[in-house]
């Protein structure tokens, strides 16, 4: 009876650990752990934009325009692309320092990720082309994007 009642509470704390998202993967809603990949100041990227990087040829090409102003090309970071998946966002181009973007948090509601982003838009002192970006990484799955901006002065 003891051993029946051990394996129920070990089971049920399995279980309860999945339901939250901190012991595994979960489909339920809520809070997305993700982790950051990169962020800087330099990419090629002339607009806002946020993408879902799917697959090795996607994270080919957005490697290029985060890091194809430098010679030589440093090598990409790795992505299991068969349990995990990108999201960059780029600001755009700005005329000086000082900006910069930044995954706040994100949730799953269904099938979509609910991205939060801040966009610092306060001008540094250095006169200079910047096109500010972040990579971070998430748990693979079937998703859909709707970002949520934040500015910040």
């Amino acid at each position: 009876m003891r051993k029946l009642w051990m394996i129920g509470v070990l089971l049920s704390g399995a279980l309860a650990c999945s339901a939250t998202g901190r012991g595994g993967r979960s489909s339920g809603d809520g809070a997305v752990e993700y982790s950051v990949i990169l962020s800087g100041s330099h990419s090629q990227a002339k607009e806002f934009r946020v993408e879902l990087i799917t697959g090795d040829r996607e994270w080919e090409r957005i490697w290029q325009i985060v890091k194809g102003l430098e010679e030589p090309l440093p090598s990409k970071p790795t992505v299991d692309f068969g349990r995990e998946y990108v999201i960059v966002a780029f600001m755009g181009e700005r005329s000086s320092s000082g900006y910069r973007i930044e995954v706040t948090s994100i949730e799953k509601k269904g099938r979509t990720l609910l991205v939060h982003l801040k966009k610092y838009e306060t001008p540094g002192m250095l006169t200079m082309m910047t096109s500010p970006f972040t990579l971070v990484r998430i748990p693979r799955g079937n998703y859909k994007l709707k970002v949520i901006e934040e500015a910040v002065q």
